[in-house]
């Protein structure tokens, strides 16, 4: 007496179609061309995210219908949308590229020399100091891969990595992600320090204390709202105290913080690592007496991209490159 088959178990012949409807007739660029039409509501839109003429995306969707036997869009709707037969299949197909794509990934894995695009999101103190040693540790192991960078903020960066623009990204972990289908790892600790005038009474103290930072005009970053995150790292180290700040001016640019310190329109709260990227001739450094003056910096990336070849191989490199100068190792 036979038993059922597992998944696993399933003989390659009897995957071979015997009916032109049959899975293994379609072709992936028919999926592609399905679901990028599906998600950009028109053919006209979709042949501009897969660079093809409108007549090969209509001759490979028209091509699937057929296979399938079904209707798959509703061509007289404004924008166009899928039918019901087609709403149903797009799950399916969705499915099926993404676990076609993990699958590719996996035999990559097993390759030596990775071949592939690498896209990172970092933000400038980082890229400056600390991105072009992991990419030479990346270069030395895997030459065939190339790398693409993006730049932006703490929020920037979240929609960065949580929609699929870059495959990984640094950033700090406050404030904290929304996206819970992420994976990090943490990799330094850094401190927030205060920057100041050489002649500034301050600069005579080994450390500021809360009320010091206070009592000045303060000069931030990033730039932007509270609510989109502006002068977290300021806010955050003066807590509760934070609503009496005289906030004078955010911005982006550890450049442009250090030269409104020097024009004395007040004095400097930043990260330590961003002073790197600057010069502070005239300026004093002081730690701040605060138990939030701090943060830790994580490279984050998509949890459904952990087993990706290049993914592993960027980590890889990143723990293998030697941390900034003033950062501690997590």
């Amino acid at each position: 007496m036979s038993t059922p088959e597992e998944p696993g178990d399933l003989d390659p012949v009897a995957l071979t179609p015997r009916d032109p409807r049959d899975a293994m007739s379609l072709q992936t660029a028919w999926l592609r061309s399905f679901l990028a039409v599906a998600d950009k509501g028109g053919f006209g839109a979709a042949t501009l995210a897969l660079h093809l003429s409108q007549s090969r995306v209509s001759a490979h969707i028209a091509a699937l219908e057929h296979a399938l036997g079904v209707t798959l869009f509703d061509r007289k709707a404004r924008p166009i949308c899928t039918t019901a037969a087609g709403e149903l299949f797009r799950g399916h197909a969705m499915a099926a590229m993404l676990e076609l794509q993990r699958g590719i990934e996996a035999v990559r894995s097993t390759l030596d020399n990775i071949v592939a695009h690498v896209t990172i999101g970092s933000y400038p103190s980082v890229s400056c100091t600390y991105l072009p040693a992991v990419l030479q540790e990346l270069q030395a192991r895997h030459p065939g891969v190339t790398v693409e960078l993006h730049e932006g903020t703490a929020a920037t960066l979240e929609e960065m990595v949580a929609g699929g623009t870059v495959d990984l990204a640094f950033r700090p972990l406050l404030p904290k992600m929304r996206e819970t289908t992420l994976c990090h790892r943490t990799i330094w600790h850094e401190d927030i320090v205060v920057v100041m005038r050489e002649n500034d009474p301050l600069s005579q103290q080994a450390s500021v204390s809360v009320e010091d930072v206070l009592a000045r005009p303060l000069i931030g970053n990033p730039a932007g709202s509270e609510e989109d995150g502006g002068g977290f790292d300021l806010r955050n180290t003066l807590g509760e105290a934070a609503a009496r700040a005289n906030i004078v001016y955010l911005t982006d640019q550890p450049t442009t913080l250090v030269a409104l310190v020097r024009a004395a329109f007040g004095i400097g709260v930043i990260n330590r690592l961003a002073l790197q990227t600057t010069s502070t001739e005239g300026l004093t450094v002081r730690t701040i007496d605060s138990p939030t003056a701090h943060r830790n910096v994580a490279l984050f990336w998509m949890r459904r991209r952990a087993d990706s070849a290049v993914v592993k191989a960027f980590l890889d490199a990143q723990e293998r490159a030697p941390l900034p100068p003033g950062v501690l190792p997590i």
